[in-house]
């Protein structure tokens, strides 16, 4: 309808401008005439130009002229190229007398650095790791925490008469390790410098690192009131500075924690020192005066206390090292004769700025030469392209002109027009004509409208009598439930008290000793444990009793032994005794509750999958529904199972399995089989029409019969369904 509508619009429209240009024509008449008046005006006066053209220079000559021009700007050109090779050359040479200069600076810096100096001693000793230390301290942002470097560099003793003896502590690898702080770092640091190459080390390089998790320490074998009593200063980690998470492998592998130190020797009682640093059984080491003390214990026999001395050499790598004064001198020289020779550069560059000036102001005086003669020969083409253009357009009005006098007569223009008025009359008409019959099409349409109305009310009438029903249900349902959720509850509690009772007799057995918990597991295995009564037991533990008794004289420690173990077995006895009574009480309720409600259970959704099944079997599919049993109660569960295709079998119903429209229409059959049995006031189901839609009708009439109670029972009739 709207687009006969939109047809009859148009046509009004064009049947409006036509009549329009009826009424127009007298005056386009007019406009004819006085347009071949103007064209032929402006044709006469284009054409006086036209044979009066001005006078123009020669094209020709101009461009003499410019190539002169251009011949002497090619000179100048070519001094302008030279010249600015000679500035390149110039700034190149700055450039590098700039980079000497600045290369020489920062290695001064780094002389005076106290970490680059130590960075290239280690070089001198181990290249390998001091490459892995610079490519460490570019790339600390790839670890979870800091990495430390070795502790030759990142580790200082300010007071320098503890040196000797810090470092006497450390062996060479200790003192050249990488030490990270978690696994995460220890292997990606591996990964990075040991397993693959993107370090860019040498090839074959291994590269120690370290790294343990934190766990309890010996803690330092003399207080610190002992310590000052025996002569030592202080113990070696208390002299020296280091990151705070170096600390944990300064303790856990060097165990400066637990080295004592004493400079002067002759106040260190050597002899006490060795028993004091040797009571807890591992040993340690001291140092007093200019011999570091390793004390042990043997390991067998009277466990006599050993010492092993070492003298100390003078430190070489936790001391602060000097600058080579030649190699200063020589950086300073190489800075001054940089500084000379950029003097000369930059008196250069002055003068080539100065003959710089001098082209560019032959160049801007080339430039105004030539960009004269360019507006002359521009001023000239146009003035050509100008009469050009006239002659263009008085042949093109001279066709105009032939047209307008040719033109038809205003007659047959109005016959024409009133023909075509004609024609869109007869086809508005027919468009009235169709747009009559479409609305009687939807008065119709209107009439079966009213009809679902009042059909939509019957079904809302109906709902009362299915609330009715469904709180009769749910009624049921839910003393059902409380019955099962309170025997659930002592089932669960009662599993709970059983297990905790046989832990408690599983500690028992294994804290005996090794003989007794081998033939508790034979019998355990062969199943004689079971088979003695408590009457049984008791009488073992008579005969055990008196073979104790008999050797209770030679050793009395076997009696208070069996006493012992006496008690814990009637302890265990007692247990055992409790526990299988709370077993078989627990074991009888389950029973009893399960009994009571798992029989209906089965035979209500014995129900429901009967006529399940049914509804599948009309549509040519397959449906069925199961109970889904579980030891854990909560996890129950009923299983709806489906075959929508020949050449397979029942699936479960599941979000990945089957489309939208099949789990709608699998939800809204089970519905329809619950409507006899719950108590659902009305049911919803979207997307039924997406995926299925040649089964709408069969939906649509199944709903109908439930509705209307045809082959249902009376609580299932007035029942509701929302698609």
């Amino acid at each position: 309808m709207k687009n006969k509508w939109g047809e009859n619009d148009k046509l009004e429209r064009d049947a409006e401008d036509v009549t329009n240009k009826l009424d127009g024509l007298k005056r386009a008449e007019k406009e004819r005439v006085k347009k071949i008046k103007e064209i032929q005006g402006h044709n006469e006066k284009w054409q006086k130009e036209l044979d009066n053209p001005p006078k123009l220079e020669d094209v020709e000559a101009i461009n003499a002229e410019m190539r002169k021009v251009n011949r002497e700007h090619s000179q100048t050109t070519t001094r302008m190229e030279d010249l600015q090779e000679r500035q390149r050359k110039n700034v190149d040479s700055s450039a590098a007398q700039q980079a000497n200069i600045s290369g020489a600076l920062d290695q001064l810096k780094n002389l005076e650095d106290e970490r680059h100096r130590k960075l290239e001693k280690l070089r001198s000793w181990d290249r390998d790791m001091a490459d892995a230390v610079v490519w460490l301290r570019n790339h600390q942002d790839k670890f979870k925490m800091e990495v430390f470097e070795p502790p030759m560099i990142c580790c200082t003793v300010p007071d320098r008469r503890y040196t000797d003896a810090i470092e006497a502590c450390f062996n060479q690898d200790q003192l050249k390790i990488l030490v990270t702080q978690c696994e995460e770092d220890y292997a990606t640091l591996n990964n990075y410098l040991n397993d693959g190459e993107q370090a860019g080390l040498r090839k074959g390089a291994r590269i120690n690192i370290w790294f343990r998790p934190k766990v309890d320490l010996s803690p330092p074998p003399m207080n610190e009131a002992e310590l000052k009593a025996l002569g030592f200063d202080d113990y070696a980690i208390n002299k020296i500075e280091c990151p705070d998470g170096l600390l944990w492998f300064l303790t856990r592998e060097v165990n400066l924690h637990r080295t004592a130190i004493g400079l002067d020797a002759s106040r260190v009682d050597v002899n006490a020192a060795m028993e004091a640093v040797s009571r807890d059984g591992s040993g340690a080491k001291f140092i007093a005066g200019r011999a570091m003390n390793t004390v042990s214990r043997s390991r067998y026999g009277k466990r006599a206390v050993a010492n092993m001395t070492k003298d100390l050499r003078p430190a070489r790598n936790l001391v602060s090292s000097t600058i080579d004064p030649e190699i200063k001198k020589k950086l300073d020289q190489t800075i001054q004769e940089a500084r000379q020779a950029l003097e000369v550069i930059n008196e250069d560059a002055n003068n080539l700025a100065a003959e710089e000036r001098e082209i560019r102001a032959e160049e801007a005086l080339f430039k105004k030469t030539f960009d004269a003669l360019e507006a002359r020969k521009k001023a000239v083409n146009n003035q050509k392209k100008h009469l050009a253009t006239l002659t263009a357009k008085i042949e093109t009005n001279k066709n105009k002109l032939r047209d307008l006098e040719n033109a038809p007569s205003v007659e047959d223009e109005r016959a024409k027009l009133k023909k075509r008025l004609f024609e869109i009359s007869k086809k508005r008409v027919r468009i009235v004509k169709e747009y009559t019959q479409l609305i009687r099409a939807a008065i119709a349409d209107q009439v079966e409208a009213t009809r679902s109305g009042l059909e939509f009310l019957q079904v809302g009438a109906n709902k009362n009598a299915l609330e009715a029903l469904c709180q009769e249900k749910d009624e049921k349902y839910q003393r059902a439930l409380a019955e099962f959720e309170e025997a659930d509850q002592i089932f669960v509690a009662t599993k709970a008290d059983a297990k905790k009772k046989r832990d408690i007799s599983l500690d028992l057995v294994r804290s005996m000793d090794q003989e007794f918990q081998q033939q508790f597991a034979k019998m355990e295995m062969d199943g004689s444990v079971h088979d003695r009564s408590v009457n049984d037991l008791r009488t073992e533990l008579d005969v055990q009793q008196a073979n104790l008794d008999m050797i209770s004289l030679t050793n009395p420690g076997v009696v208070e032994q069996y006493d012992r173990r006496k008690k814990e077995i009637e302890a265990l006895t007692k247990t055992l005794e409790d526990r299988e009574k709370s077993t078989r009480k627990v074991e009888r309720e389950i029973k009893n509750a399960r009994d009571r409600w798992q029989p209906a259970l089965e035979q209500l959704v014995a129900s429901i999958g009967k006529k399940f099944s049914a509804a599948f079997d009309r549509i040519g599919c397959a449906g069925e529904i199961r109970i889904s049993p579980h030891d854990d109660y909560d996890k129950w569960a009923i299983d709806i199972l489906v075959k929508f295709r020949d050449n397979e079998k029942l699936q479960l119903l599941t979000g990945q399995r089957q489309s939208g429209g099949e789990r709608s229409l699998t939800t809204i059959l089970y519905l329809m089989s619950l409507t006899e049995e719950a108590r659902t006031p009305f049911s919803l189901v979207d997307e039924i029409n997406q995926v299925l839609p040649f089964l709408t009708l069969f939906i649509r009439e199944v709903l109908t019969k439930f509705s209307e109670g045809h082959g249902s029972t009376r609580r299932a009739r007035g029942a509701q369904f929302l698609g």
